[in-house]
């Protein structure tokens, strides 16, 4: 054989030999939820012919021997994953998103069970980006106003409150009683104050919402927590894209967006610019943002995680208005804001370190720590405020199944720590710029809370779910200028237990049992007496809630429901009593009753993917009744006198019935049409129920066309109309207002009228 004919032989039976090699590897792998990063247990994997090659295990693990050009990832909840493999691949890190349209068999983090919604016990709520991006995607408002039972008012983008079932809804300003968390780092500070306009909506690719008090495992709260999970890249995508915004009223929006979903590195960043001229005098806003989210799998025992966050906001705040003003002008501002030149002038900075670490299939941890610090110029209308802030902080967690044959139990235990420093200093405002100095104040916030969980599984169907958690609480307050109004204000420890008992007939039906208890401290800011000194006496409130749960999928899991029906008893309730502008006292002085009844409902009436049909069409309905109650609620002054007398009274700031339907219509073709309907009933606007904030309803609606048109270009461009009624209304309203020099309340905060606004967005695919 001439040595030309050896050669070419050689290299054929290398190549034989080679594809030979490939077709026997096995490919093997795990399966994560995207945004939560935990292992989906039961994940069907076809090949190329519809054949079902394996299922994934508890740990989201699967091996399929022989070589698979082609896989297939399924899953009820979950989008289906079409995954490419190359024979140099190595262990798969397969990532599942979910699908936006069966939410209850979508794997959910509350709690630290890795049950499903329908599974978990108690009442949680999950939002996706596709919720989000129903309006503008400026504001979480229309897709947390979605939730029944969760309300966020927002008039302007400088002031946005967030309450839970009435929890958070007397806040004077920003966020309380709810905590609030970004991929499990927290947001809320550590004297339970939450501020989310350093969150870019755009960026977010899910958020979880527990309703009620959780306690029990993420410490104070009565209303419940928000986890928002930031974006991740799809899986096996890596893509640049570049989108913009305009709208009414001055809004633009630009943004930039790097993904790569890869198996060994997850990147995603964003860089974003948005400006709003606003709807009335004296409201313009605008925001920087930059958000980075990576996510390492460097072994098949370890996800490591980065956060890197950076938002700068300027707003202008206008002010509330009386009823007089609002129907001469609404859109004026309020005049003492004008004059002070109000606003808000403030840079954020988040960085998160996260890791999750399985030692064995039994036995896993997950940790995080964190740091977290702004600076803030404040000028309001009774003072200029300057502040620095700056936390750090960690959580952990360790998970151990010790693997009983009878009773099979899971076992969680962890801590969390938070300490703020706050430094504070307040001027007098001359027109926008500082006077003199009138406080110079530091305040040193420790917050810390140990927590156990265990799930039992009494039988196959039926799961026992006990938990427990002590809260500790301190402020130590330095005042320069007034040393004897310094000193340490430290709460009473809290022990915050759970119960709770879940049953699953079928997929049609499970039923959820739970008593649950919650505290909620006073803020650093609510702790001071009128003279400045710090009020002994003033402690957390506390909340004891009773619920039922029922949960199911009917006709073939089209049509989804969630329905809870609570009773939530509040006592020692902070009563806000107004002395005079910029000064408020408070006491625990209050007991009320938060009783009600919540339902979800959504129908999937055609699904391309089962029928062949040419479109995607599902309404959505949810539905919120609030019978709550003042039970034992009464105002003090300084001396603790009684001066007013509310037992029986409405609740205020809460709608007995809010109302909120949609419909999404999605064709193949690359069309898509988001519509929404959101009403509310009137509301008190003060403890004394005599004046009241009217009924409203809101209607807005979306349509656009998305469309891959080259194999590496995607686009999509849409338009909308928020408020098609053009109704006159006022989303947040200042609860107990309270007129000097017998001016009128300011209650109202005009929303804006009928307004429009259209984007394109441009994705080019390495």
């Amino acid at each position: 054989m001439s040595p030309y004919r050896y050669f070419i032989l050689s290299i054929g039976l290398l190549f034989c030999f080679l594809q030979s090699q490939a077709q026997t590897q096995a490919i093997k792998g795990h399966i994560y939820d995207s945004q939560t990063r935990a292992p989906l247990a039961g994940v069907m994997i076809f090949n190329d012919l519809k054949e079902q090659l394996t299922k994934s295990d508890a740990n989201g693990y699967f091996v399929i021997n022989g070589y698979q050009e082609f896989i297939q990832a399924v899953l009820v909840g979950y989008k289906t994953q079409n995954i490419k493999i190359k024979p140099e691949d190595g262990d798969l890190n397969v990532q599942l998103d979910a699908d936006g349209v069966s939410l209850n068999e979508v794997r959910v983090a509350g709690y630290n069970s890795n049950k499903t919604s329908k599974e978990t016990a108690g009442a949680i709520a999950l939002i996706t980006a596709k919720d989000i991006n129903r309006g503008s995607a400026v504001s979480f408002q229309s897709a947390l106003n979605a939730i029944p039972g969760v309300r966020m008012e927002q008039s302007t983008l400088s002031e946005a409150r967030i309450s839970i079932r009435g929890n958070g809804v007397r806040a004077s300003y920003g966020i309380r009683n709810v905590k609030i968390y970004v991929n499990e780092i927290p947001v809320t500070e550590a004297d339970g104050t939450t501020r989310i306009e350093a969150l870019d909506v755009n960026s977010i690719g899910r958020a979880e919402v527990i309703k009620g008090p959780a306690s029990s495992i993420y410490g104070a709260g009565t209303g419940g927590v928000i986890n928002f999970q930031l974006q991740r890249s799809p899986y096996q995508e890596q893509s640049l894209e570049a989108s913009g915004l305009i709208g009414a009223n001055g809004l633009h929006r630009l943004a930039t967006t790097y993904r790569s979903g890869g198996d060994k590195l997850n990147s995603y960043v964003s860089y974003g610019w948005q400006e709003y001229d606003g709807y009335r005098e004296h409201s313009n806003d605008m925001r920087r943002f930059l958000t980075g989210n990576f996510q390492l799998f460097p072994s098949d025992k370890r996800i490591i995680t980065l956060l890197v966050n950076r938002t700068t906001q300027h707003s202008q705040i206008p002010g509330s208005l009386t009823a007089d003003q609002v129907a001469a002008n609404p859109l004026q501002a309020n005049a003492t804001n004008l004059d002070k030149a109000a606003g808000r002038y403030q840079t954020w900075t988040r960085i998160g370190l996260g890791q999750q670490y399985r030692f064995n299939d039994l036995f896993s941890n997950t940790t995080s720590v964190f740091t977290y610090f702004y600076d803030l110029n404040h000028p309001l209308p009774y003072a200029y405020i300057r502040n620095f802030y700056q936390s750090y902080g960690g959580r952990t967690r360790f998970s151990y199944d010790p693997g009983f044959s009878v009773f099979p139990t899971r076992f969680t235990v962890g801590a969390e720590f938070n300490e703020g420093l706050t430094k504070g200093t307040q001027y007098v405002n001359n027109k926008g710029v500082e006077g003199a100095i009138n406080s110079n104040v530091d305040y040193q916030n420790t917050q810390y809370s140990l927590f156990y969980q265990s799930e039992t599984a009494l039988t196959s169907q039926t799961t026992l779910t006990l938990g427990l958690s002590y809260n500790s609480l301190k402020y130590d307050v330095n005042d320069y200028l007034k040393q004897n109004q310094s000193g340490v204000k430290k709460f009473n420890p809290q022990a915050t237990p759970r119960i709770a008992l879940s049953h699953t007939f079928s997929s049609a039906l499970s039923l959820h049992a739970s008593v649950s208890s919650g505290f909620s401290p006073p803020s650093s800011s609510e702790i001071k007496n009128v003279d400045g000194s710090i009020n002994p006496r003033l402690q957390a409130e506390k909340g004891i809630n009773y619920e039922l749960n029922a949960k199911g999928n009917l006709l073939k899991s089209r049509f989804e429901y969630d329905l809870a029906l609570f009773k939530m008893d509040m006592k020692g309730e902070l009563i806000g009593q107004s002395i005079q502008q910029g000064i408020t006292i408070y006491n625990n002085a209050g007991k009320t009753s938060h009783n009600g009844v919540e339902l979800a409902l959504s129908y999937q009436l055609l699904k391309p993917e089962d029928q062949n049909e040419v479109l995607s069409l599902r309404p959505f309905v949810a539905v919120t009744y609030s019978d709550f109650k003042f039970k034992d609620y009464k105002t003090l002054n300084a001396q603790n006198d009684v001066t007013a007398n509310y037992d029986g009274n409405k609740l205020t700031g809460i709608a007995p019935w809010v109302f909120n339907a949609g419909i999404d219509l999605e064709t193949k073709m690359g069309l898509y049409f988001y519509g929404s309907y959101y009403y509310t009933d009137r509301l008190p606007l003060n403890d004394a129920n005599s004046a009241y904030n009217p009924s409203y309803q809101v209607a807005n609606a979306k349509i656009g066309y998305k469309k891959q048109i080259l194999k590496c270009l995607e686009t999509n461009v849409y338009a909308g109309l928020d408020n098609i009624l053009n109704k006159s209304y006022s989303s947040i309203v200042s609860l107990n207002a309270v007129g000097f020099g017998g001016a009128a309340p300011a209650y109202f905060n005009p929303s804006p009228k009928r307004n429009g606004y259209g984007g394109l967005n441009v994705k080019y695919l390495f």
